[in-house]
């Protein structure tokens, strides 16, 4: 796990997802197109949701994990903009930055 700061000083952990975890919190959004032009985004704040869920192993909270998955309580401790920066954090943790060896290379 991986820990970081929001700029609200909160410390968070944030753990390494799977590659389906990945695509599934990525697929989430729709964006509807209409004469080339995006028309409609929908799901972004299910996305959000689902990224928090899948991708935060702890931290300063007054709620407790909840089998290693963050409980609607723990999620509500957080500001919107706490959320989305932690969304972003999430995001970021997962696709950048050196690749770790597997046993076969």
């Amino acid at each position: 796990m991986t820990e970081k700061k929001l700029s609200t000083g909160r410390k968070v952990k944030i753990r390494e997802m799977s590659q389906d975890d990945i695509d599934n919190c990525s697929d989430i959004v729709e964006i509807r197109f209409q004469d080339g032009q995006a028309v409609a985004i929908k799901n972004q704040s299910k996305a959000k949701t689902a990224w928090i869920r899948a991708g935060l192993g702890g931290g300063d909270f007054k709620t407790k994990m909840n089998g290693g998955v963050p409980p609607d309580e723990l999620i509500k401790e957080l500001s919107p903009l706490e959320q989305e920066e932690l969304r972003t954090l999430i995001q970021e943790s997962q696709f950048l930055g050196e690749r770790k060896p597997s046993a076969l290379d």
